[in-house]
């Protein structure tokens, strides 16, 4: 297991700040491939769409497991190895991440042929 003092809460490193209200952050990042995110914390509940489609593996490093919902597309599982979940994710799908009240950690990587695109929008 990855040692946990050196997560960071999100965003990541190069992750664009869209937009801030009361209510929201709106974040655009680009998961471009073969390079993983570093560990890093969601603390806060997001929607997140993938305007172009893709491949996304998420390796869980620490706290509680979030819970996933999708609301638009399709996300279809791909092999891969234990401890990790490794999906398609068709063009415009949207899918809602509750954060456990601890929050989460996980590493993000693209393990497809092309930058994958992801716009979240995360609820304060």
């Amino acid at each position: 297991m990855t040692d946990t003092n050196k997560e960071t809460p999100f965003p990541n490193p190069g992750v664009r700040l869209v937009e801030e209200d009361a209510r929201c952050f709106v974040w655009e990042e680009f998961f471009m491939p073969g390079i993983a995110t570093p560990p890093h914390r969601h603390r806060r509940d997001y929607v997140a769409t993938f305007p172009g489609g893709g491949e996304l593996t998420i390796t869980h490093v620490a706290g509680e497991l979030e819970t996933y919902s999708l609301l638009h597309g399709a996300m279809e599982p791909l092999p891969t190895t234990e401890g990790r979940a490794r999906f398609s994710i068709t063009p415009g799908t949207i899918v809602r991440s509750s954060v456990p009240a601890g929050g989460t950690c996980h590493i993000a990587l693209n393990e497809g042929q092309t930058p994958l695109q992801m716009i979240l929008l995360e609820f304060k």
